[in-house]
Formats: C-alpha cells, structure tokens, sequence
C-alpha cells in the first residue's frame, strides 16, 4: 500500500475518469474501511454525489480484492435498461472454470426453462424479454451454482440508475420486477457473494416513490467517501507536482490552491491543479485567486451544484408527507448551521401541518444522507445529530439559494 506521507509519492495529474495505479492518490485508512466491508461482510452500499471518487475507491478496492485471490466481477449498470442485461453482462464476465462451468451445466439441466433459454444461457447469452420472463428461476440457478470458498465479489456501478430505468419503463411490472432483482442480489450474498452497489442517487427516495422493498438491502454496510483532510491534501498538491513535474510549485502555491478551494474532494483539487499549471508552469501566486474566480469556480454550476438543484427537484415526486418533510429537515439544518438532534425533527414534522411518522422522518433524513445533503453522527446511547455533509454543499446553498428555502 503506497503512503501518502512519503516524500516520493508521484501522482499523475488526471480527470474524467475513475484513476487507478499513479493517477490515484492513496486513502489507507479509507481503503482499510472498504476492505474489512468487503471481506468481513456480505458487502457495502455507498450512494453518493458525483465526481467525489466513489468509483475511483472501488476499483481500487476490486484491484486489492483480485491480489487476495477474490473473483471479482465490475459492472457498470448505466445504460443498462433491465435486469436481464445486467445479468448476461455479469454471467460474460465469470470464468469459465469455477463458478462459469457449473453454471452451464445447471442451466442445460433446469427443465424449468424452455430449451432454447437453456442452450442459450449455457452459451451466456439470450434474449432479454424470455430472461426476464424466467428470470426467478434464472437467479436461483445462479444462486446454486456460488461456492462460498471462490472468494467471489460483485460490483455494480450506478445499480440506482438501473433500477429508476426499469421503473420508468414498466408501470405495470417495473416495482415486481425491482423487488425481484433486489432479493435475487441478497440470496446471491447469503450464498456467499459478497457485493459492493454504488451509485450518484440513493435507494431510499426511489424505495418511497415506487414502493419498493427496500429491507433487501439491510445486510449492506454503508460506505462513504469523504473530502480529505488538510494534510493530506496538501500531500495530494506535492505528489501532482512531483507527477506533473511543475518545478516551481511551491508550499504557497498548496496553500493557496486549497483556501481557494470549495472542497477538498481529490479530484476538485485535481482539476484546480491543472489549470494552475499549464505548460508545467505554476501560475502566479497573484492570480490564483482569479483563475479560481473566472475559470475553476463557474466548473461547479454543471458538475456538482446541479445535482443539488436535481435532487430538491425530484423530492416533489415523492409521495406526502416527504416533500415538504425533506425541505424542512434541510432547512432547520441550515438555518442554524449546526449539529442538530434527531429529536428536534419532530418539531419540524408537526410544523408541517401533515401527519408525519417516526418512520417518515427517518427515510427523510436517510435521503438527504444518500444524497449528499447531510451527514450524521451517533453516539452509543442511541443519540444522533445531523449536520450539513460537506462545504461543497454550504457553496451550492449559498451560489443557489442565499437566504431563500430550497
């Protein structure tokens, strides 16, 4: 494991895409986090923001996993419009020792399926409307077929988005096709597949709006990505120098860069980093506040305050009482720009004038946590206190909405 602390450490300026190898710069104590969630547990869950290194974390955390002899299956779920599609991309994928010679041996022999289904699936293909007709009975076959002792690991990249497409698309069956995916994915874990789900919008508002049963996911740990530290910030700023080999960067040129900077997420420093040494030059020390101003800062509108303005958004598609609830719990965050405790909230149902639950209150905060607005702590006697997640979202409140409610 590289440590960010050594004073050789080279990172190779990078951004659009998730980095790896010498364009990542090392998190150990956040890659021990993800290692002891995906080999002590059946899995994580980590539903974040974009652009704050979700997928980043986890290919590095598969490349970790394969050099401990795991199987590990990547997918990304974008552009995938339904469960058979993820499911043949996963099955291409499996080795065809193991786990891939069981499997085509199951699947000639389910009579359940009709034969053609079954040449198909033994070749790892078929089509999508007949998986999707048999496809109870396609996830059990798999389920039969994992060995807990093959160490196997699946990922799945924005699996939200693949579940939002398969609502929209099917009114009438979208929600038992969703349900049906969701506790074939648990069965598979409970058989020994352990599992990482990652996406840019949370589970929980899409469980509420389409009624889904979210208690399939209870058995996965929730996993976050934080904004670095400011030393190791300022260890992320020397190692793109070193990388980028821009000889007259300076300490003050780091610490300019990061008060400059709304969050300290890697790639927002990343990305400040390159605009401030074009041609390998650092720029000025006297114009890094206005490169910020008219070239860095305007970047955040498109990539990150208007996933905000997304999010408040969507909460109107909500089912009552949650969308005036959400609002309201963000506000009374905001408004005193404090921890504040769970038992406050109550006060913010009753001033909503609808009927509110404990439970109501409960997915509403659970939101604005998958959605990047809050963050919480809990103590061991049971108390918790939410606060606003990050500076990013101070900048977006303040860019967007200054005094006024979201």
């Amino acid at each position: 494991m590289a440590n960010p602390a050594d004073p050789g450490l080279v990172v190779i300026p990078h951004v659009g895409t998730e980095v790896v190898a010498e364009r990542r710069f090392p998190r150990p104590s956040l890659e021990a986090e993800f290692d002891a969630q995906m080999l002590g547990t059946n899995g994580g869950r980590l539903f974040d923001l974009r652009r704050i290194g979700k997928s980043s974390e986890a290919a590095a955390c598969c490349d970790r996993l394969r050099a401990a002899n795991m199987i590990v299956i990547k997918e990304d779920a974008q552009g995938k419009t339904s469960e058979a599609d993820l499911l043949l991309a996963i099955l291409q994928h499996l080795p065809n020792t193991g786990i891939g010679g069981r499997l085509t041996k199951l699947f000639l022999a389910e009579n359940a399926l009709t034969q053609t289904l079954r040449d198909a699936l033994s070749k790892y293909t078929g089509n999508a409307r007949d998986i999707e007709a048999y496809f109870p009975t396609i996830a059990a076959v798999v389920e039969r077929a994992i060995d807990r002792g093959e160490g196997m690991v699946l990922v799945i990249d924005e699996f939200p988005w693949l579940c939002q497409s398969i609502l929209s698309s099917d009114s009438s069956a979208g929600r038992q096709r969703v349900d049906l995916l969701l506790a074939a994915l648990r069965r598979w874990r409970v058989q020994g597949m352990r599992m990482l789900l990652i996406g840019s919008i949370g589970m929980t508002a899409l469980g509420r709006r389409y009624k889904l049963d979210l208690s399939h996911l209870t058995d996965l740990q929730p996993l976050h990505v934080p904004t670095l530290d400011r030393i190791e910030a300022e260890q992320l700023c020397a190692a793109l120098a070193r990388g980028a080999k821009v000889a007259d960067w300076t300490q003050a040129h780091t610490a300019a860069l990061l008060d400059e900077t709304v969050a300290l997420y890697p790639v927002m420093i990343q990305k400040a980093f390159q605009m401030l040494t074009v041609g390998r030059t650092a720029a000025p020390l006297n114009r890094i506040g206005d490169l910020f101003a008219e070239k860095i800062r305007p970047d955040l509108d498109t990539s990150y305050y208007s996933q905000f303005d997304k999010r408040i958004k969507l909460y109107d598609e909500l089912p009552e009482p949650l969308p005036g609830l959400v609002r309201g719990l963000l506000d009374a965050v905001f408004d005193v720009d404090l921890p504040v405790a769970r038992e406050a909230f109550e006060r913010v149902g009753q001033g909503t004038g609808a009927t509110i639950s404990d439970a109501d209150i409960g997915d509403a905060l659970q939101i604005l946590r998958e959605d990047g607005f809050l963050a919480m702590r809990a103590d061991r006697d049971g108390a918790q206190t939410w606060r606003v997640a990050s500076d990013l979202v101070r900048s977006w409140r303040r860019q967007r909405r200054g005094a006024r409610r979201p």
